[in-house]
């Protein structure tokens, strides 16, 4: 497994939402629809919305049942879809783990509910192996204030 950074949400250039996620010099973009990609837009910049949006939501549930979330794992593309998982653990009165569940989810999903909560997100070796790319792909310095633009203006 390697350990990935979510770098923010740009366009593919088709007007599709991509999450771009880095281990050291490779990325892996991810087309993601559009409310999963305001919602991590909206976790990366710590956007108050006021209300508890559905992402929030499952954030509080896990609180409420007394579960932890501890990653969010990538494990598997297949078909030109990604396929991941929540490892939450939740514990008992003396902060023992009591149980460890893993609940299937889009990756998506799992990077919107991870950003809120801070857990790691991880890739398996062979995702990163079919749809890693390498990082010189987001242009120079450049290009990446353009990126950062695209990141607010995607926020509006």
């Amino acid at each position: 497994m390697v350990k990935l950074e979510v770098l923010g949400v740009s366009s593919d250039g088709h007007h599709q939402p991509v999450v771009i996620l880095r281990n050291e010099d490779r990325v892996l973009p991810m087309v993601v629809g559009i409310a999963e990609a305001d919602a991590i837009h909206a976790a990366l910049i710590r956007r108050d919305i006021g209300r508890p949006m559905t992402h929030d939501l499952i954030c509080n549930i896990l609180a409420g049942l007394g579960g932890q979330l501890e990653s969010v794992v990538i494990y598997k593309l297949e078909n030109d879809v990604f396929y991941a998982h929540l490892n939450v653990e939740r514990k008992g009165p003396n902060d023992q783990v009591e149980q460890v569940l893993r609940v299937d989810s889009r990756p998506s999903d799992g990077i919107a509910i991870a950003t809120r909560l801070e857990a790691p997100i991880y890739a398996a070796q062979e995702v990163m192996e079919q749809a890693g790319q390498d990082v010189a792909i987001l242009g120079g310095a450049e290009e990446e204030e353009d990126d950062e633009e695209e990141e607010t203006d995607y926020d509006s």
